[in-house]
């Protein structure tokens, strides 16, 4: 029986070593695959970093043509702001101004009655 059990140790562990090795083989033939410029980084990752790399100059480029006066805000969303802004400012106004009218007529209509 001990002879047995240590036979099919032995050949398990044979096995073991055999899918071992097979296993490493495959990674180092994926990894080379992987890695064609042999710099030690998967080229896929590489070409993405540098992809992403060149989005992120054009995405700056882009922000500088449109921030003219350098100030960190592109000038059209600035100008927009400001006649928001503006805008706001005058409707203020006007419904103040409204507000006004209306209490003056109220305050006449009470004196007449």
């Amino acid at each position: 029986m001990e002879d047995f059990l240590r036979d099919l140790l032995q050949r398990v562990s044979e096995k073991i070593r055999s899918a071992t090795a097979e296993a490493e083989k495959r990674l180092w033939k994926l990894k080379g695959k992987l890695d064609q410029d042999k710099d030690g980084k998967p080229d896929l990752v590489e070409k993405a970093l540098q992809e992403a790399k060149k989005a992120l100059e054009e995405a700056k480029a882009r922000l500088a043509e449109l921030d003219q006066d350098k100030n960190g805000i592109p000038d059209k969303l600035k100008e927009l702001s400001e006649k928001a802004a503006q805008a706001a400012k005058a409707a203020k106004a006007k419904a103040e101004e409204a507000a006004r009218l209306l209490k003056e007529r109220l305050g006449k209509r009470g004196s007449q009655a």
